[in-house]
């Protein structure tokens, strides 16, 4: 089969491999759709402190051709989505009923999306293999970005007409835009970009701000939501909007900061408005099992157009062009087709 393989950063090839055969527990899918992301991007450029380099790609669709022993629940011929990891259920966090932050989560990791044929273990197949009944496969790859997303807004929890403003015009900017549609909210969409933004718009967004390298643009912001947001979403990566995205909140505002930094970075804040101002700060990691049924379910009821994420589809052995235009800023999520 055809796979794609990282071996550092910036060095992505394809290669060929034998098609994987399913030990105990095990499932092999047929892969018909992954998407690139955020974290594949990361990862092609500098590495990622839990993920190894090798086989590359997550978020993906296809069916299943192979069952292992003792599997019962799955059956050759089904079309699934899955999650890259599952939580152990034993360690104290799993214990405590935070089974995304296990402390094992790490140890069996599903990779290889970007590829014709996908093994996924034991672990993974017994608790995150998911039928797509009435869905497509594009729209099957976007379960797990998408409860990545709903599981940051379990802990956000905002009211209908909350006012919103999501810094960064990536795929998961976008993701949390469609949440906050979905829910009922007043956005703000920043980003730098004049072409992203107008898809912000179409996409629904009340206001949209184009950043700059002066203050001028969170002036703009802050008026937009009268002093400031209810909710803001920092969705770029960056430190300087880590650092930022508090400023852009109203007092008694929560702040998420969603998108990971490097390993090691450290940021400054400012300390008078996070006390005076009674600011919740919150971070969010990875996903629950019931995020990712949440997820399926908003899929299916056609509550997130997640299609109009997709830049192109190119087939797999494009792939090193595709993580290419990425790097160069070019486009917003692919679609792959083995």
């Amino acid at each position: 089969m055809l796979q794609a393989w990282l071996d550092a950063p910036r060095m992505l090839r394809l290669q060929d491999a034998p098609i994987p055969v399913p030990e105990p527990g095990e499932v092999v899918v047929r892969v018909r759709v992954a998407l690139t992301c955020g974290t594949d991007l990361k990862t092609y450029r500098r590495g990622h402190a839990k993920l190894p380099f090798g086989a590359f790609g997550h978020e993906g669709a296809g069916e299943v051709v192979a069952v292992g022993a003792g599997v019962s629940h799955l059956q050759v011929g089904q079309r699934v989505t899955w999650l890259p990891t599952a939580p152990c259920g034993a360690c104290a966090l799993c214990q405590r009923g935070r089974p995304n932050l296990c402390r094992n989560l790490f140890d069996a990791v599903v990779l290889g999306a970007y590829a014709e044929y996908l093994k996924i273990n034991a672990r993974v197949a017994q608790r995150h293999v998911f039928p797509l009944d009435g869905l497509s496969d594009l729209q099957g790859a976007f379960v797990e970005p998408l409860a990545c997303v709903i599981h940051a807004w379990r802990q956000l929890e905002p009211l209908p007409g909350a006012r919103v403003c999501i810094v960064g015009t990536g795929a998961m900017g976008y993701l949390h835009l469609l949440e906050a549609q979905a829910r009922g909210c007043e956005t703000l969409v920043v980003g730098r970009r004049t072409e992203r933004l107008a898809l912000a718009w179409e996409l629904g967004a009340r206001h949209t701000v184009q950043a700059g390298d002066d203050a001028d643009w969170q002036e703009q912001a802050r008026a937009l939501t009268d002093g400031g947001a209810d909710v803001v979403i920092e969705a770029t990566g960056a430190k300087a909007i880590w650092e930022l995205a508090p400023e852009l909140a109203a007092p008694g505002g929560k702040v998420l900061l969603y998108s990971g930094l490097a390993k090691g970075e450290r940021v400054s804040v400012l300390a008078e408005r996070w006390h005076y101002d009674e600011l919740t700060i919150l971070g969010s990691f990875h996903f629950t099992t019931q995020d990712a049924h949440t997820a399926l379910e908003r899929l299916r009821r056609h509550q997130l157009p997640v299609e109009r994420l997709i830049t192109d589809t190119y087939p797999l052995r494009e792939i090193v062009s595709v993580f290419e235009r990425l790097d160069r800023g070019e486009g917003i999520k692919y679609a792959i087709a083995p």
